[in-house]
């Protein structure tokens, strides 16, 4: 690639500032506080440093001319330049450096003018860690040297901690905001600092690094901390051989321990063969992405194999495709690290992910735990800015006939992409304009175009698609808007997949939807023209004597026609027609003496209605092709002389047959034309000009009609059929004749109209969508409900109730027999009680229900008062119990670890015969908002809004075997039940722990009964283990979990051992401290 004199400019300004950080003074001592400081300053010309050469600067200023394409950006190269120039200016304004950062000038030591001068106290203390980067600098300074004498500077010291804070945090802000202009990069530059990380041994620099960055870097000084554990785990692993050994032990004795140590190792670890590991990782101060995942201990990893037992949820149905998500961007293959993508870093939701749900109904994968952890932290969490560049670019005004001729193109996918590129570059001219640029790092162009707010839509701000393109125009964009969005999606879709490396800021949730949606409408809806009817439906018949006095206005517009005197013509043929509406006659006349007058377009229109009035009237049609000829719409005039030959039969005259041959010899003309061209450019103009003519909207109307109507009707149906709808038989009657009743004029919801046209955005919108059809299609239960007025509202019929998945009742209720979980609907659940009961004049027991529920914090953390980030749980070592302890023999630790008979099988919870049985589920309305309250007084809302605003608590009542006194369970939490895959067997079956570690799976075992009782004083650092295994008791055991707040595992038949159980609810696995044992 071409390095430009611009780039040069900007290699020479992060030169520059690079350099610039030696002003601050930190090669004398002044204590710990100020060398935490300077650290904390020099950790920020690291991450510019890498920055620099991770866009490829550094490589530009050796000779290797590759900078990153996006420097070629007008926009982006100028935004750079103003960041490394306002990094410069802290460090060369003194007034500044002084009185708002709290320096002192101070005197060299020495004049270093002709070197490099000795390294800084701060190089000195991280120089053992970023060794790559620090080989860098000394490349530059070098270099500097050879090319530009370097005079002695004032250099400044650290006189006002709290203000030298200031200028630190400053500083990582414009780094910040360099890397959020690079986000493809962002994810390279802190492995590559995590990888200098890695390769450290000098455990005072990894402490000094951690302390220095925990309050703004977690990322680093997570790094710094989990490489600190792992020297000094070696280091005591190397500090354990020498326990016990003479102080004069040969190497001999010494290497003889180590291979005991090694034996014992090995021998602990075929132990734990096929042990089932679940970790967290994430979020990062750059952003909130968390990720569970799981791993089988000595196993190697087959994706598909384990995917099959991990419990993901399967579509059963087409239809219900629509509530799982599709990737549409791709990753390299030459991805060494399997990095995210920009798509990976959107939680559009977390119910839209396929490995979200598990099969048993209201508990989650161990992955869909990761995504709950993201979303909590997305909203809990640090508020992290995202930069988001939006085109204000003027775009070229793109006819009708051309969005459909294009839409339609799309569609059929009558071209490969990447085939043609000359032409696919026209096809982007012609409806962006300047809005892409020429090469493949447009992507961020597309997203900058597609996060306008002034042209197209936010689907997820939208609860139907329908809206934007067929509603209201206040709702929504209107048609020719909205296919022109579609249009830039699906430029972007070929694009986005073709270009893996290609990776912009920008990619935002809005970005996402119209991915989806422009790939559900070219797959699901076609465009057809149909003729428009302009004829009036009520027009009176004249009179014998109106008729009369119209025929006498015909005439003398006859006379005026033969006399060309035009306009007279015309204004008798109109006067006629005010009589007379329905004369085909007086229409073609006008329409005659209008293109005489050179008003072709509304000459064609009176030809036109008079076909309308007389479809036999073979001159009307002659005269229509006429005016269309002159138009140059020839295709048009080909198929009107071909209709008024057609109706005319014997008698069509010969000028009509000379007519039709020379629109057919027109047409024919325009095909060789574009065949003989040789100019690529020129032949895509001529052969776009003769398709749109086909698209020309004159006299015609777009109609929608839908490809997957029927799939739809029975997705829905099948649907009713696995929830029990009890309304099934006329939902059938009614969802059988929707859409043909649509496609007769006859208006329906919009939201009855997005399902059966296959539209709508996966996971919350189309459990919402089925939902909303369901009802609909139900005629006797419709008008009373409507629709919900909330994604996650839950449904109350006479006998039973639904729920969606991500509410409390929805996850307490998902066990109970009989239920099922489907496209984020829970249900049938058992019927409802309210308190207190609903007044006479209600509904009762048929409604939407909003319940009121804390979240609970997806694990124990302790949240960062600096930097905001929710860290998942303190680090846990799992080996705790069975480490070497102070003080004790080696060799009879050794020899203890290998002893066989020291290594047990725990005990699982035994099976309990009780039984619990829900007696009733409660509902109890909660006080409304103060301002609803107020609205109320003054008359100014309805009692359906009020209702609308109204949230419930839930309660459940329980009883257990025959005790006459019943247990409530208030649902105060919305808790997160996982269910775990199976471990693998290990040497004996069930994972084994040496009996150091029994005690730990021996105690805190409760049963259902005694659950009421539970204390929080009873909580400690083991896992809480609730017996679950009498019949009914898992639900009172998700219920106790939502009143108390604590998430849960959750272990059933099938799944992991009971070690491996604990281990997954320990702080060492996901942290939820909660293993409920079914069976």
């Amino acid at each position: 690639m071409e390095v430009t004199g611009f780039v040069i400019g900007v290699v020479s300004l992060w030169r520059t500032c690079v350099e610039i950080f030696e002003v601050i003074d930190s090669g004398r001592k002044y204590g710990m506080e100020h060398e935490i400081l300077h650290v904390k300053l020099e950790v920020e010309r690291i991450r510019l440093l890498t920055w620099g050469d991770a866009v490829g600067l550094s490589e530009v200023e050796q000779g290797r001319p590759s900078p990153h394409p996006r420097l070629n950006q007008d926009d982006i190269r100028n935004t750079v330049l103003r960041l490394l120039g306002c990094i410069q200016h802290v460090f060369e304004n003194t007034a500044r450096l002084q009185d708002s950062y709290g320096l002192r000038p101070v005197t060299p030591t020495s004049d270093h003018a002709d070197d490099e001068g000795p390294p800084t106290q701060s190089q000195l203390i991280l120089g053992p860690i970023f060794q790559r980067s620090y080989k860098t600098l000394l490349e530059l300074a070098k270099h500097r040297q050879r090319s530009t004498p370097l005079h002695k500077k004032t250099t400044w010291a650290i006189h006002n901690q709290k203000k030298f804070a200031q200028m630190v945090s400053e500083i990582k802000e414009f780094n910040d905001s360099l890397e959020n202009l690079f986000p493809d990069i962002k994810k390279y530059t802190s492995e590559n600092i995590r990888n200098e990380i890695n390769q450290s041994e000098d455990i005072n620099a990894l402490q000094t690094l951690e302390e220095a960055t925990m309050d703004q870097h977690d990322d680093i000084s997570s790094a710094a901390s989990d490489r600190l554990e792992h020297v000094e785990r070696v280091n005591a692993a190397a500090a354990a051989a020498e326990i016990g050994a003479e102080s004069h032990a040969s190497k001999e004795e010494l290497d003889e321990l180590s291979k005991q140590i090694k034996a014992v190792e090995l021998y602990t670890s075929n132990k734990r063969t096929g042990a089932l590991t679940l970790s967290l990782s994430g979020p990062y101060g750059y952003s909130p992405l968390v990720s569970a995942h799981v791993h089988w201990d000595g196993r190697q990893s087959n994706d598909s194999w384990d995917d099959q037992v991990k419990g993901f949820m399967k579509s059963s149905h087409a239809s219900f495709d629509l509530y799982y998500r599709k990737r549409y961007t791709k990753k390299s293959r030459r991805d060494r690290y399997s990095s995210t993508t920009d798509e990976d870093y959107i939680l559009f939701d977390v119910e839209i992910d396929p490995k979200y749900e598990n099969v048993n109904a209201g508990t989650v994968t161990v992955e869909g735990f990761g995504r709950e952890c993201w979303d909590y932290e997305q909203i809990f969490g640090k508020k992290r800015e995202q930069t988001v560049l939006v085109s204000c670019a003027d775009l070229p005004n793109v006819p009708a006939k051309k969005l459909l001729r294009r839409i339609d193109e799309l569609r059929c996918g009558t071209r490969k992409f990447g085939w043609n590129p000359e032409q696919e570059e026209a096809d982007l001219k012609e409806f962006f304009g300047n809005g892409c640029r020429r090469d493949n790092w447009r992507i961020g162009d597309f997203y900058s175009l597609l996060n306008r707010r002034d042209i197209f839509t936010d689907f997820t701000s939208k609860s139907s698609i329908g809206l934007q393109w067929c509603g209201p125009k206040e709702e929504g964009i209107g048609v020719w808007n909205f296919l022109w969005q579609i249009i830039l999606a699906k430029e972007l879709a070929l694009r986005v997949g073709n270009y893996p490396d290609a990776s912009f800021t920008g990619f935002t949730h809005r970005v996402l939807a119209s991915l989806i949606v422009q790939d559900l409408w070219l797959s699901n809806v076609e465009i057809i023209l149909t003729e428009r009817n302009l004829v009036p439906g009520d027009i009176k018949k004249p009179t014998f004597e109106e008729r009369a006095k119209a025929e006498e206005f015909k005439s003398k517009g006859n006379e005026a026609f033969k006399k060309k005197q035009w306009q007279d013509a015309v204004d008798f043929y109109t006067e006629a027609m005010k009589i007379d509406l329905s004369n085909a006659v007086y229409r073609s006349n006008r329409s005659a003496a209008l293109a005489s007058m050179e008003k072709d377009e509304a000459a064609s229109e009176d030809a036109y209605i008079a076909t309308q009035l007389d479809p036999n009237y073979a001159k009307a049609w002659a005269r229509l092709g006429l005016v269309e000829k002159k138009l140059g719409n020839r295709k048009r005039a080909r198929n009107a002389y071909e209709r008024a030959i057609m109706v005319a039969g014997t008698d069509a005259t010969s000028l009509m047959q000379q007519e039709l041959a020379d629109a057919k010899a027109k047409i024919k003309d325009d095909l060789e034309a574009i065949n003989k061209e040789t100019d690529k450019a020129v032949k895509d103009l001529l052969l776009k000009k003769y398709l749109d003519e086909d698209w020309e909207l004159a006299f015609r109307v777009p109609q929608f009609h839908s490809h997957v109507h029927e799939q739809q009707v029975e997705g829905l149906l099948l649907f009713a059929e696995r929830m029990k709808w009890p309304y099934i038989n006329e939902l059938r009657d009614f969802a059988e004749d929707v859409y043909s009743n649509l496609r007769s004029g006859q208006v329906i919801d919009m939201h009855l109209h997005d399902w059966l046209y296959g539209m709508t955005l996966p996971g919350k919108w189309m459990s919402f969508k089925i939902m909303a059809t369901l009802i609909l299609c139900t005629p006797s239960i419709s008008k009373s409900l409507g629709v919900a007025h909330y994604y996650d509202c839950g449904l109350s019929l006479p006998k039973r109730s639904y729920w969606r998945v991500r509410t409390v009742l929805g996850r307490v209720l998902g066990c109970l027999p009989g239920v099922v979980s489907l496209c984020g609907w829970i249900g049938p659940c058992p019927s409802l009680e309210f308190i207190p009961p609903l007044s006479e004049g209600a509904t009762k027991d048929l409604r939407y229900i909003h319940l009121k529920a804390r979240r609970v914090a997806p694990i124990q953390y302790t949240p960062d008062p600096d930097d905001g980030v929710i860290h998942l749980g303190p680090r846990h070592n799992r080996y705790e119990a069975i480490r070497l302890r102070p003080d004790e023999d080696v060799t009879a630790y050794l020899a203890e670890m290998k002893d066989p008979d020291k290594w047990v099988i725990p005990a699982p919870p035994v099976l309990e015969l009780s039984t619990c049985t829900i007696q009733s589920i409660r509902l109890k309305k909660l006080p409304l908002d103060i301002n609803v309250i107020a609205q109320m007084a003054r008359k100014e809302i309805s009692d359906e809004a009020v209702d609308n605003k109204m949230e419930y608590r839930a309660s459940i009542v329980f009883t257990i075997d025959n005790n006459e006194d019943p247990i409530t369970y208030t649902l105060y939490t919305n808790p997160v039940f996982v269910t775990p895959p199976p471990c693998y067997p290990g040497p004996k079956g069930p994972h084994e722990v040496h009996s150091r570690a029994l005690p730990m799976y021996q105690k805190n075992v409760w049963t259902v009964d005694r659950l009421k009782d539970h204390t929080p004083e009873d909580f400690d650092d083991d896992v809480m283990v609730i017996n679950a295994t009498g019949k009914g008791a898992e639900a009172l055991a998700r219920a106790w979990c939502s009143e108390r707040g604590k998430n849960a595992i959750i272990r059933r038949s099938g799944g992991p051992c009971f070690v491996c159980a604990i281990g997954t609810a320990s702080k060492a696995g996901l942290g939820t401290g909660i293993l409920i044992w079914v069976s």
